[in-house]
């Protein structure tokens, strides 16, 4: 084993104390342990227990294993105010997504540009095409995989085209939670 795998170990080892640490007290941040956001979960959850954000994580979570009802109250915060800025976050993706979408709709409007609308139906009637085909016909050996690639992307490709001339019932639903403050069953 070398010295990155070995540091690696390590680190996984700290985080995986951490985690443990954490979990009892705030399980949303915990969770952001083990993703992208582990950096910022770590400096959250330092700046609530040691009021700063730098700190290593074997510091902590010795912190964590002896901390007081005042620490486990400010993790509790620091967890939810952490949870509500990966929901402003999200709600400013789909903001940005949503207005990239109104503005290629308009300006398609504006220019009365056919070139979307043929590309639409044509990615739509692939999709189909190469669907009726894997149905109907018997697939030679070997090209199974390759045709399901295909299939794929026009299916992603499918979802995009509806997306952009029928909108997205999920990006809506999403920001309606968030700002209702409702939440989905698996956030609860």
């Amino acid at each position: 084993m070398d010295d990155g795998d070995e540091t690696e170990t390590a680190q996984a080892r700290k985080r995986g104390r951490l985690k443990k640490a954490v979990a009892k007290t705030a399980p949303k941040i915990a969770e952001q342990l083990g993703g992208p956001l582990a950096g910022a979960a770590v400096a959250a959850i330092a700046r609530a227990i040691f009021g700063k954000e730098a700190a290593d994580e074997d510091q902590i979570a010795d912190a964590l294993e002896k901390a007081t009802p005042e620490q486990l109250v400010a993790l509790r915060r620091a967890e939810q105010e952490f949870m509500i800025a990966i929901r402003k976050a999200a709600l400013e993706a789909a903001r940005i997504d949503a207005g990239d979408r109104a503005s290629a709709r308009d300006r398609q409007a504006k220019m009365k540009d056919w070139t979307p609308s043929a590309l639409g139906a044509l990615i739509i009637g692939g999709f189909f095409l190469t669907l009726a085909a894997m149905v109907a016909r018997k697939l030679p050996a070997g090209a199974e995989t390759e045709l399901s690639i295909m299939l794929g992307a026009l299916a992603t490709m499918t979802a995009a085209v509806v997306n952009y001339f029928f909108g997205s019932s999920v990006g809506s639903r999403e920001k309606t939670m968030l700002l209702t403050g409702v939440r989905r069953p698996e956030d609860q």
